[in-house]
């Protein structure tokens, strides 16, 4: 049957640069005018039969098909870059079996369409996407929300499309959400009254002590997360394909005085990357890299990750994990793309 008559009816919607019809509604995506072709299909499907095989695994290939299973929420494939089937568990949360479709299953879609997933935030600089990666807890979601409350928009939370095209690599948006901490959500609101943050349109109380609920309304938890929450971002999301400019990888460390300055406030250092150090840096921070072998796409991924390394700006960011410094970041990354631009300006 084709894809047109099965998705009569169903919701519309566009993430990663594609146009998706899906059985299934999914809130947290931007909705789209119906009628048009869709790149993406999501459907339920009955994939039961290969219940005793995921219970051995995390997660099977069959021909191109990848399939893996969440206990007690769904069992999930994905195939030929375009159809993602999900056999939902009896009693699932369905905020849970969202959170597999557009994280893992939508990590393995982007790469059967040979677009690459980068585990990271992405922000819109000078009309260019800049990537901010690093290990849990560095503080890639909580850059990226400093760098909204500062007038910028953002394009992608969690997972970044980019494509390696001829010219440039290309960034697709994914959708209007944030994940961020309760300490982080609460931080960010002190630094409200900064000089250099605008006010937001929405803001956090606190009352005794505790937050309360901004007034877009109630924070949904994230399932399966400890205290983080989606964080509508609204008009702050920027919806249209642009460059990557460049790459921040964020560090901790704490032990190391060597990288802080004696003396000063600041508690951030920056170190520019070479080909070779920013290549590992975006290997290292690939999202779901470890299904890319069992995928047969090493050799389409180590290649597109050469030909990014080589047209994209790097640098690591070095700050001390005791301290809340998310507005100096924001400010140290804008001096460093400043001092970039008037550097290739002279030349």
């Amino acid at each position: 049957m084709h894809d047109r008559s099965i998705s009569v009816g169903w919701e519309q919607y566009t993430a990663f640069g594609l146009r998706i019809g899906s059985e299934l509604k999914l809130p947290e995506l931007v909705q789209s005018a119906p009628g048009a072709i869709e790149d993406v299909v999501i459907r339920q499907a009955d994939l039961t039969a290969s219940s005793d095989q995921l219970k051995q695994t995390n997660f099977v290939m069959q021909g191109e098909r990848f399939m893996f299973q969440i206990p007690g929420t769904a069992i999930y494939a994905v195939r030929e870059g375009r159809y993602i089937e999900v056999c939902i568990h009896p009693g699932a949360d369905m905020d849970t079996v969202r959170l597999f479709v557009l994280g893992t299953c939508m990590g393995v879609l982007l790469m059967q369409r040979r677009i690459l997933p980068i585990h990271g935030s992405a922000v819109v600089i000078r009309d260019k996407a800049y990537a901010f990666v690093g290990e849990s807890g560095t503080g890639k979601s909580t850059l990226a929300a400093a760098f909204r409350q500062a007038g910028y928009q953002m394009v992608s939370d969690d997972v970044i499309a980019v494509k390696a095209t001829a010219s440039e690599p290309i960034v697709y948006p994914a959708y209007p959400q944030q994940k961020l901490g309760l300490d982080s959500l609460l931080q960010l609101e002190a630094l409200q009254g900064h000089k250099r943050v605008r006010s937001q349109k929405h803001r956090f109380v606190l009352t005794h002590g505790n937050p309360a609920m901004p007034q877009y309304g109630d924070l949904r938890k994230i399932a399966g997360e400890l205290n983080k929450y989606a964080v509508p971002t609204g008009d702050e999301f920027y919806n249209e394909p642009l460059p990557l400019g460049g790459v921040f990888e964020l560090v901790t460390e704490a032990s190391n005085r060597k990288f802080l300055c004696e003396g000063e406030l600041t508690a951030v250092m920056e170190q520019p990357l070479n080909v070779l150090e920013c290549l590992h840096t975006l290997l290292l921070h690939t999202y779901r890299r470890g299904t890319i072998p069992r995928m047969g796409l090493g050799e389409w991924y180590f290649g597109t990750a050469v030909r990014m390394a080589r047209r994209v700006e790097g640098w690591r960011l070095l700050r001390s994990s005791s301290d809340f410094t998310a507005s100096e970041m924001v400010q140290r990354i804008l001096d460093i793309l400043h001092k970039e631009e008037n550097s290739y300006g002279s030349h």
